[in-house]
């Protein structure tokens, strides 16, 4: 009997070695490509566009001759998968001998948004510079176009979500504490346990409203040189021997302290639209959005945010899903101003304004909330440090309109947590 022995030459192996580079460096480039592209499953063309974006810079077109043909994206679930392919032709010029002239690879990725809960509230600066001309239409316009994008981002091609809650706290000099859309009635006034409910808010009051008011309260601040204020803190709370567990109403005019004439609060036209599955509910608060008016009080906007996006007392339309992310996009673009027409009363100068923006920022901050800051026209290092980093994706600073819209593109990229399934 004789044995014989089969090997194989350096000249077959190069070609075969040569296909599991090409399919490698492909399979990298479709990953790559895929991870770029799936935030845009709501816009084939800019999906499109970028996968063919991302692939080419990540497979150069002269890599080791192949000839790479890419298949269109398919979009599936909802727009909550994307799943892309590619297949390429290497020569096999060392294998002609055999017949064989060319041979083909090819490879798939799927890309798939996690299913993590999210709420999230979109805190909007709609002070009197937000009706400051911005090319065709306002700041404010451009504003809500902005957090338009962020509200499809998040949704993608859902209408109803069980995993996305996204409410909506307008704010100038204070914010308007009413649910929105819901006319005040003094007439259903009540006193409870020696608090004083409203029929539109949620919000316990110290005193009755009055017959006109309009919806706005006061920080819970008091200007006595002593540390017992709570205007920073979420929940009722004992600070410094003072009870704090409600709010006292901003009344519809107040005393000006130079002349004593009586003077319009600041208050805005809308009031904070909770948290909300249905993404019609909440492109409705964006759109009615108009004619901003006030100066600035950002410290108020974000706690109102704060106690929009939590669960409990006043406002308790927050997910209790155990693997709930929250996350506050507020956007700004103007500084601290004081005014006694605003929800400190005046008692606060603007940098004392700014510390207690980031004694709030700090609480937020310090229960696991992901504060996401964007600066129109303006570029602080105060907003930097509310923010949860100093840079994308966290801060943005915008120029104008079209910044604006990628700043909140780029947060509901982030916001939606892609990754490679397979």
């Amino acid at each position: 009997a004789t044995t014989e022995i089969y090997t194989l030459s350096l000249h077959d192996a190069l070609p075969i070695c040569r296909g599991y580079i090409v399919k490698a460096r492909l399979s990298q480039a479709l990953d790559a490509a895929a991870l770029a592209a799936a935030p845009y499953a709501d816009d084939t063309v800019k999906l499109q566009a970028t996968f063919e974006n991302y692939f080419d810079a990540n497979f150069p077109s002269d890599f080791m001759g192949a000839d790479i043909t890419l298949a269109t994206p398919v979009i599936e679930n909802n727009g909550t998968m994307v799943t892309v392919a590619a297949s390429a032709t290497v020569s096999t010029t060392l294998m002609y001998v055999l017949g064989t002239e060319t041979m083909s690879v090819s490879a798939m990725a799927e890309v798939t948004r996690l299913v993590t809960p999210l709420d999230v509230v979109v805190s909007i600066d709609t002070t009197g510079s937000m009706g400051s001309s911005d090319g065709s239409g306002t700041r404010l316009t451009s504003a809500k176009a902005a957090a338009n994008v962020l509200v499809d981002k998040l949704f993608g091609a859902e209408t109803e979500s069980e995993n996305l809650q996204i409410g909506l706290v307008p704010w100038s000099a204070a914010v308007n504490v009413a649910y929105r859309g819901v006319d005040y009635d003094s007439d259903f006034n009540q006193e409870i346990g020696g608090l004083w409910y409203t029929n539109n808010s949620p919000v316990p009051f110290t005193t009755e409203p009055d017959d006109d008011w309009v919806g706005c309260a006061y920080a819970r601040y008091t200007d006595n040189g002593d540390d017992d204020d709570a205007d920073h803190l979420l929940y009722d709370a004992d600070v410094g021997g003072v009870t704090w567990d409600s709010w006292e109403p901003m009344p519809r005019r107040v005393i000006y302290p130079g002349n004593g004439s009586l003077y319009t609060v600041r208050c805005p036209d809308w009031g904070i639209s909770p948290l909300t599955g249905t993404k019609a509910t909440t492109t409705a608060a964006i759109g009615e959005l108009d004619d901003p008016e006030g100066t600035t009080t950002i410290a108020q906007g974000l706690v109102w945010a704060w106690r929009t996006l939590m669960p409990g007392d006043p406002f308790n339309e927050a997910s209790t899903k155990s693997n709930l992310r929250r996350a506050i996009v507020i956007m700004t673009d103007g500084l601290n101003t004081s005014s006694f027409r605003d929800a400190y009363r005046g008692d606060l100068n603007t940098s004392e304004m700014d510390d207690r923006l980031e004694a709030v920022a700090a609480q937020v901050k310090a229960t696991g909330i992901d504060i996401y800051v964007v600066e129109y026209h303006v570029e602080t290092n105060l907003m930097k440090s509310v923010a949860s980093a100093t840079t994308a994706p966290y801060y943005f600073h915008a120029d104008n309109a079209a910044d604006l819209e990628a700043a909140f593109d780029k947060i509901g990229t982030e916001l939606s947590e892609l990754r490679v399934s397979k």
